[in-house]
């Protein structure tokens, strides 16, 4: 069943909107009405659609968040708007988007757009994971760029995350943590330890150096790690 986020500041409206989806069976994520919140609950989970409302609360409009939702997630944004003047227009259009309703609108009308959506998003599709991984450090949420971590090293329920300046330690297991990181850049290369090969130093049949830190490497492999690096063309694979 397919999962919808609904990004509106109305109470009204989004309850209104919440009661016609589930009499429609789709399942609901909670209703957010700020920018800021909405990226902070992408990183933990993704919906299937976003009806998304132009003027939400927060220091971004819905416009402006739907543009950092494409920048790294393949997920399709419906817009709903009381304004239909030129300059939300034309903004409007220089954002992917799958859909635009202007309010009220029927409830046909949003049946209608929401099978479309879903019909032309149908087949095999990567999702685009995100740029930065948001970790809550001494009460304050820091987005630490992908490209920045090095090691991550599973504790327990823990994982320690080794980044080229600092260590974050995060109350989430090393199998998770390494399935918001995308495939092409982090190795699972020990059951305690995923690496960003992008900072592999260099390794022998039993290590392999990365950033500052010797991780060693599960048996057997290494033919597959000088696979990836000819691949990429990192290392030398002599």
């Amino acid at each position: 069943m397919k999962k919808i986020l609904i990004v509106e500041d109305e109470l009204d409206l989004a309850e209104n909107l919440e009661e016609i989806l589930s009499v429609l069976g789709y399942n609901l994520a909670p209703v957010i009405s700020d920018g800021n919140m909405v990226l902070d609950y992408l990183n933990y989970s993704q919906p299937d659609l976003i009806l998304m409302d132009v003027l939400i609360d927060g220091d971004m409009d819905g416009i402006d968040l739907a543009k950092k939702i494409k920048e790294n997630y393949q997920i399709p944004i419906i817009f709903l708007t009381g304004y239909s003047d030129k300059i939300i227009l034309d903004r409007i259009s220089k954002v992917i988007y799958e859909g635009y309703l202007l309010k009220p609108f029927h409830i046909e009308t949003l049946k209608t757009c929401l099978y479309l959506t879903f019909k032309n998003q149908e087949g095999p599709k990567q999702q685009i994971k995100p740029k930065t991984l948001k970790i809550r450090d001494k009460g304050f949420m820091v987005p630490v760029p992908v490209e920045d971590i090095t090691v991550l090293e599973a504790d327990g329920l823990y994982t320690k995350i080794h980044t080229l300046s600092k260590p974050y330690t995060i109350r989430d297991i090393l199998k998770d943590v390494t399935e918001k990181l995308p495939d092409d850049s982090f190795l699972r290369i020990h059951k305690s330890f995923t690496i960003n090969i992008n900072h592999i130093h260099a390794y022998n049949a039993k290590e392999l150096t990365v950033g500052n830190q010797v991780i060693p490497m599960r048996r057997g492999f290494l033919k597959k790690l000088k696979g990836i690096l000819e691949d990429r063309k990192l290392l030398s694979v002599n």
